[in-house]
């Protein structure tokens, strides 16, 4: 499972616990974060089922994982289809013993145009422009119906602390832009961050209704999940979430 810089140590050292701790006292924690878990509600619908057995055969690895629930697992990071993605621009990081921060890399750049939408998000969003540099871009456009995913990431890590501000678009053939998840610029504790952020995962039609569907993982401290949104009438909608594991 691949991280955002701000939480691949947390994920290193997660990943360890929830193998130790899949059997030792998974029950009393997944009963009780399961009673009130804002990222995975009840899916009794069919076509909720029919999403979460989507997303189970094609992002889930080992499972059951994790503290639980039952259907827990370890979301896994597949590459983009690049017979029906064209992946424009996307970035990669690695954490770096020398430096000890993750140095990223970035491959590919979008679109002038979309570059321009997504500084104008983060500004928004409070991101300042001296922090420009170490914005990254992630650009992936369907073939088959001209939507683009599209996110700016910002991270970085000074001391215990991290700032870390995210935005991700899905953008229509005809220029319609969608925010479908934003994280405001802010500072949190490095080893303990009170925030959330996402990575992309797939652009695809999930639901059989014709328009491509954004799959991502959710990262918070302790917890991964899946979501799916989708545009309806112009607006976004989050019509999954849930799976993945929690600690």
């Amino acid at each position: 499972m691949k991280c955002r810089p701000a939480m691949a140590l947390l994920a290193l050292a997660g990943l360890a616990a929830a193998q130790s701790g899949a059997q030792a006292g998974a029950g009393v924690k997944a009963a009780g974060q399961a009673e009130d878990d804002p990222h995975r509600p009840s899916c009794n619908s069919a076509s909720c089922r029919k999403i979460r057995s989507f997303l189970k055969a094609h992002y889930c690895g080992e499972s059951p994982f994790g503290n639980g629930p039952e259907d827990s697992c370890d979301v896994k990071d597949p590459k983009p289809d690049k017979t029906a993605i064209d992946v424009i621009a996307h970035f990669e990081c690695q954490w770096s013993e020398t430096q000890r921060k993750d140095v990223c890399q970035q491959h590919g750049q979008p679109p002038s145009g979309v570059h321009g939408i997504l500084i104008r998000e983060l500004r928004r969003l409070g991101l300042p422009a001296a922090e420009d540099t170490r914005t990254y871009f992630t650009l992936w456009k369907s073939r088959s119906s001209g939507w683009s995913l599209a996110e700016g990431y910002n991270a970085h890590l000074a001391g215990s602390d991290v700032t870390l501000c995210q935005v991700i678009l899905m953008i229509g053939p005809n220029s319609q832009v969608v925010v479908v998840r934003e994280l405001p610029f802010q500072k949190t504790d490095a080893d303990v961050p009170m925030a959330t952020t996402w990575s992309l995962l797939d652009l695809t039609d999930i639901d059989g209704d014709g328009r491509p569907d954004a799959i991502l993982r959710g990262d918070a401290y302790e917890d991964h999940w899946i979501e799916v949104h989708s545009v309806q009438n112009g607006l976004p909608r989050m019509i999954f979430s849930g799976l993945g594991y929690y600690l």
